[in-house]
């Protein structure tokens, strides 16, 4: 019996089959559901179990990223692949703070979406090699403009885990007071560190003292 299930959202049916024919290559993974659109995901999601979405941004009646929003707030434990044609920084960095766990652009899905499902299902993130410059773009910007940042695009857990950090705790410490896995603490932090446009834990602090958080 495959021991990740997975519901593949995107409204060509065409590219679903294909996808589906892809993923169960893996004898881990099995597909058990695909839709058109985002509500009809988030009606899917309340019947069946589920580990992961490949999910495009580009469905109609509910969008891709208000689609990743609503999946992330409901049901937390499910892992969302974004699956795109979208090349741009924009819509990379909306996607990743409303909470996909990777982004693969669709030219990239033969050769990368089964690693990407791999490493995401192991409580990491995985991005497609085509938008590691977008990535590269978002953590080198100044100092001074991811200061600019509100501590409000950050959830009531990744500021918890922003002020400990700041306070000078490891993320075994963090975990052990906060009750949690430290690779749940991992994907938190890497989660901040992607809204706040900011890599270094000393910028963490630098950008923690700015806001009063410590």
């Amino acid at each position: 019996m495959p021991g990740y299930k997975i519901i593949l959202a995107d409204d060509h049916e065409i590219l679903r089959a294909g996808l589906k024919s892809l993923i169960e290559k893996n004898n881990l993974f099995k597909v058990v559901g695909q839709v058109k659109d985002g509500q009809e995901l988030l009606d899917l999601l309340k019947l069946t179990k589920c580990d992961l979405v490949v999910l495009d941004l580009s469905m109609p009646n509910m969008d891709g990223l208000t689609t990743i929003k609503e999946v992330h707030r409901k049901f937390p434990k499910v892992r969302i692949v974004v699956l795109t044609m979208q090349k741009d920084s924009e819509h990379f960095r909306h996607a990743i703070a409303s909470g996909a766990s990777g982004y693969i652009l669709k030219e990239d899905a033969y050769d990368q979406l089964t690693l990407a499902i791999k490493v995401i299902l192991n409580g990491k993130q995985y991005f497609s090699p085509s938008v590691s410059a977008l990535i590269t773009d978002h953590y080198i910007r100044s100092s001074d403009e991811a200061d600019q940042s509100s501590p409000k695009i950050l959830t009531k857990r990744e500021l918890q885990i922003l002020k400990l950090v700041a306070n000078g705790s490891s993320n075994k410490n963090i975990a052990s007071k906060l009750s949690l896995s430290i690779r749940t603490v991992e994907t938190h932090r890497a989660h901040l560190t992607t809204k706040l446009g900011i890599k270094t834990t000393a910028h963490l602090v630098k950008y923690a003292m700015a806001k009063g958080l410590i």
